[in-house]
């Protein structure tokens, strides 16, 4: 897993709940040019998660967000600029930063994400990865349309966790709403 992710999650769980969690950080500290085994950065978590009593999936969306919304948009001000809004920032994502990671980082695996348009203003996401990190997800598109902002509405209507090959996202506009901004998530239900 990539060096930034770990930096960023020590970041947000500093600024999110402060000396409360200095203890789940191992003397190394985790460089964002490296990689790392995945295995490190789920035992972190399941610490994390044990000093707060948030569930994974919880403390994974609400890292998402920050990531999105704060460490990557710091790491990546002129993708973000130059993106101007979450469907543009989405929709090239995989092409401009997955890319880049995977061409410049030795065993760097970013996750494979398939992003579509949804009509005139939203997307649809697929996303494939071994991590099974598709909350960590769901918090970054939320926190990237934090950023520029937006109000937005996501709905999971496939998901690994249920049975699901892939992790699915509809990403839209919320109702009535001019343009993108977090209003609310939701799981599709199977019908």
């Amino acid at each position: 897993m990539h060096g930034i992710i770990f930096a960023s999650f020590r970041d947000f769980a500093r600024d999110s709940f402060g000396s409360a969690l200095d203890g789940v950080w191992p003397e190394q500290d985790y460089l964002t040019g490296e990689s790392y085994d995945d295995k490190d950065f789920v035992r972190l978590l399941g610490r994390a998660c044990e000093g707060t009593g948030l569930a994974a999936k919880d403390m994974l969306r609400r890292f998402g967000v920050f990531a999105g919304s704060r460490s990557f948009a710091a790491l990546y001000p002129d993708y973000y600029a130059k993106s101007g809004n979450t469907r543009a920032f989405l929709l090239s994502v995989e092409e401009r930063i997955h890319e880049l990671v995977r061409s410049t980082i030795p065993y760097a695996r970013p996750p494979h994400l398939q992003v579509r348009p949804l009509g005139e203003e939203g997307v649809v996401i697929s996303y494939t990865s071994g991590r099974r990190l598709c909350a960590l997800l769901e918090g970054l598109v939320e926190g990237t349309a934090e950023h520029y902002g937006e109000r937005l509405t996501i709905r999971e209507v496939q998901c690994m966790h249920r049975g699901d090959l892939g992790c699915a996202f509809l990403v839209e506009p919320a109702e009535g709403e001019a343009g993108y901004g977090f209003v609310g998530r939701g799981v599709a239900q199977p019908g």
